[in-house]
C-alpha cells in the first residue's frame, strides 16, 4: 500500500511520515499529491458525525490550511486550489483574507465557468450572512438566482436543488431573523422550482410559524428573567470532557453574571465536579452525546426553578450576562452563524413552555436526525433567537483577535462547538477568560 493510500485509510503514522517528507519539499516526489492527501485526512471528520458523548470529532483545519497554502504558492494559476484555500480560510475564521481571494477569483470567472462563479458568490455570501450584513447577502443571492435560473430547465437535479435550497433558506431566515416573516414565506413560495431540503422545509416552517402566531417573548404569558430565581445549567455525560469544563464554565458565569441564581451540572460522573455546582444524577439516562441534552426538558428532572440558561462545556465567558436579565421568556436559542438553523449551545427557556421538546421525542428521531438541535428547530420552530452580537461561535472571529478587539465587538459569549475546544486554543482571550 503506498503512502497515500495509508493516508487515506487513516493511519496515523503515515500522516507522520508524510510530514517529515514534506519538511524538504524540494526533494520529495509527488509532493502534490501528498499536500491533497493530507488536506483531506485534515478535514475529514473521523468517525459518524453523530455524537456518542466522545471527542471523535477531531480535525486539523489549521495544518490543513498550512499545506493548503503551500500548494496555492506552487501552484498559483489553478483556481480549484484557490478556492480550496478560501473554504479553509472561512473554517478557520480569517473571513477578511477569504473575502479578498474569493473577490480576486471573482474576477477571472469567464462565461465557461459559471459553475464555478456561482460557487465562489456562495461563498462570498456565506462570510457576509456569518458576519450579520444581511443586505449584502440578500444582494449576491440575487446576483445567483438571476444568473443560475436562466441556464435550469424544467427541474432540478439533486446537486443543484442542494444548491438552491441552501441559498434560499439563508435568504429567508435573514427575514425571519429581522422581522418580516411575510417575507420569509414569500421567497420560499414565490420560487419558480419546488425543493424538498430539510434546512428550507424547516425555515418555511419556522417563518409560517412566527408569522401567525408571533415568537414567545411577545406573548402576554412570558416572564421576565429573574437572576435571583434562575438555574444556570450544564450537561456532562460520558468522557467527552473532564470535571474541570465544568468548574471553568461555573467560574466564569460566577464572574460575569449577577444575582442569586443556582448553578447545576446534570450529569452521570460528579466526580471532581466543584461542591460549589448541584448535581442531578443522569446516570440513568438511555441517550448517548448531545441528546442528552432532552434531560434539560424532561418535567421530571428535579430543577429547582422554572427558567434555565443553558451553556454547553466548551464555552468561553468573556462578558456580562447581565443582557439575560429583563428578557421576556418563552424560549430563546442560538441562531446557528453558518447554516440556516438552530444551535443548541445556548438556551434560555421556562420549563412550562419548552416541555413539548421532552413530551414529543421519541427514540425514532435520534435515528433520523443528527442531533438535538434539529429536534428542537422541528418541534418548536417558531421561537425567539438570541440577538447576535452577545454570542459568537468562535469561527466566526478573526483567530488573532485581542481581548480589547473581542470585547469592541459586544460578544459576551463564545462557543466552541466543533474543534478546536477551550483547552487547544492559546489565544490571549481565552487564557485570560477561560479560567
Amino acid at each position: 500500500m503506498s503512502l497515500i493510500e495509508r493516508i487515506h485509510a487513516g493511519d496515523p503514522e503515515a500522516v507522520r511520515e508524510a510530514e517529515i517528507c514534506l519538511q524538504d519539499a524540494a526533494a520529495a516526489e509527488g509532493t502534490y499529491d501528498l499536500r491533497r492527501a493530507l488536506i483531506k485526512h485534515y478535514i475529514v471528520w473521523k468517525g459518524a458525525r453523530r455524537d456518542a458523548g466522545v471527542n471523535h470529532l477531531e480535525r486539523d483545519t489549521e495544518a490543513a490550511l498550512r499545506h493548503s497554502r503551500a500548494l496555492c504558492e506552487a501552484h498559483p494559476d489553478v483556481t480549484g486550489l484557490a478556492y480550496q484555500l478560501s473554504s479553509l480560510l472561512v473554517d478557520t475564521g480569517r473571513h477578511d483574507e477569504a473575502l479578498r481571494l474569493l473577490e480576486k477569483l471573482l474576477k477571472t470567472m469567464t462565461a465557461e465557468t459559471l459553475g464555478l462563479e456561482l460557487r465562489i458568490l456562495d461563498s462570498l455570501a456565506r462570510i457576509l450572512y456569518m458576519r450579520g450584513e444581511f443586505d449584502r447577502t440578500i444582494a449576491i443571492f440575487q446576483q445567483i438566482f438571476s444568473r443560475a435560473l436562466k441556464s435550469n430547465g424544467q427541474a432540478l437535479n439533486e446537486e443543484q436543488e442542494s444548491f438552491f435550497g441552501s441559498a434560499l433558506a439563508r435568504v429567508s431566515r435573514i427575514r425571519v431573523n429581522t422581522g418580516d416573516y411575510a417575507e420569509a414565506v414569500r421567497v420560499i413560495e414565490a420560487f419558480p422550482y419546488k425543493i424538498h431540503l430539510p434546512i428550507l422545509n424547516n425555515t418555511l416552517e419556522r417563518a409560517r410559524a412566527l408569522l401567525r402566531d408571533g415568537p414567545p417573548s411577545q406573548s402576554a404569558d412570558a416572564r421576565p428573567v429573574d437572576l435571583d430565581h434562575l438555574t444556570v445549567a450544564c450537561v456532562k455525560h460520558g468522557t467527552k470532557y473532564g470535571p474541570d469544563y465544568v468548574n471553568r464554565l461555573y467560574a466564569m458565569v460566577r464572574r460575569h453574571l449577577p444575582g442569586n441564581w443556582r448553578f447545576v451540572c446534570l450529569t452521570d460522573d460528579p466526580h471532581g465536579i466543584s461542591p460549589d455546582v448541584d448535581i442531578i444524577d443522569i446516570s440513568a439516562l438511555q441517550t448517548r452525546g448531545w441528546w442528552t441534552k432532552l434531560a434539560l426538558f424532561d418535567p421530571q428532572t428535579p430543577f429547582t426553578g422554572q427558567t434555565i440558561f443553558y451553556l454547553d462545556l466548551d464555552t468561553v465567558i468573556v462578558g456580562d450576562l447581565g443582557f439575560i436579565e429583563g428578557l421576556k421568556v418563552g424560549f430563546y436559542i442560538l441562531e446557528h452563524a453558518y447554516t440556516p438553523g438552530y444551535n443548541s449551545s445556548v438556551m434560555l427557556f421556562d420549563r412550562t413552555f419548552a416541555a413539548p421538546v421532552y413530551q414529543r421525542f421519541s427514540s425514532n428521531d435520534t435515528d433520523r436526525l443528527v442531533g438535538d438541535q434539529d429536534w428542537i428547530e422541528e418541534c418548536m420552530p417558531g421561537i425567539d433567537t438570541f440577538p447576535r452580537a452577545p454570542i459568537r461561535l468562535y469561527k466566526s472571529l478573526e483567530p488573532d483577535i485581542t481581548s480589547t478587539e473581542l470585547a469592541q465587538t459586544g460578544a459576551k459569549i463564545v462557543t466552541f462547538p466543533t474543534e478546536p475546544k477551550p483547552h487547544q486554543v492559546p489565544h490571549e482571550w481565552v487564557v485570560e477568560h477561560w479560567r
